[in-house]
């Protein structure tokens, strides 16, 4: 992300992009955390607490390395959860909703940002042709994306991602424990065509389907459409 902001040679773009790198990784990836141990505290999981995933405190759920990559190229991680399932009475039907509570987090997350995004434009008319206007619509669309693109990335049904983990509650036994046992070859796989642009593709078509929608949703108690 910042890598490619630097390329674009624009200040403007420089600066807010800084400031949504610094959203991301101190609000976005430690809610999709606090997402993952909060329902499974719900769930009946009273040890998450004594781990520091329930805090607001955004230092508890952040990963160096995975704050460092959010922060480049837009792709990162945080802290895992750590959750007891011993405490869950459907032990994988409440792994799947807790895996489930950190894109869906993340996805509403950007729902949120494209609402006061949709709202400053329609309250503030002329807001947007100021420098101000353009950096603030700028920071609320760029990081709205992400957060919405991580949130789909992370319901991929493969391993790595919390998409495998609300698959498994549908998969036997045998063949879960065939896919985890061939998950250093699955990942490595899934981190080149991450890179090749091969996966980002569909995550990217999707994702910006999801865009339109709150979109169009958000402008609809405006009367725009």
């Amino acid at each position: 992300m910042l890598l490619s902001a630097l390329f674009s040679g624009s200040i403007l773009t420089i600066a807010v992009t800084v400031v949504a790198a610094v959203f991301l990784v101190f609000v976005c990836i430690p809610l999709h955390e606090l997402a993952h141990g909060y329902v499974a505290y719900k769930l009946g999981d009273k040890s998450v607490k004594a781990t520091g995933q329930l805090s607001l405190n955004p230092l508890s759920h952040i990963d160096l390395v995975g704050a460092v990559m959010i922060a480049l190229i837009g792709f990162g991680w945080g802290k895992p959860c750590r959750v007891n399932s011993s405490y869950f009475k459907n032990e994988k039907r409440d792994l799947a909703l807790v895996a489930a509570a950190g894109p869906v987090s993340n996805i509403l997350l950007g729902w949120v940002l494209i609402f006061i995004y949709v709202a400053l434009d329609s309250l503030l008319p002329g807001f947007t042709n100021l420098v101000i206007g353009q950096a603030v619509g700028i920071f609320l669309y760029t990081t709205a994306q992400i957060s919405v693109w991580l949130g789909v990335l992370n319901l991929l049904p493969i391993p790595l991602f919390d998409g495998f983990t609300i698959l498994s509650a549908f998969l036997k036994p045998e063949t879960e424990y065939k896919i985890q046992a061939n998950q250093g070859m699955i990942s490595i796989i899934i981190i080149i065509l991450l890179f090749s642009r091969i996966l980002t593709v569909p995550i990217e078509f999707v994702s910006g389907l999801l865009m339109k929608f709150f979109i169009l949703a958000s402008s609809l108690p405006f009367g725009l459409h």
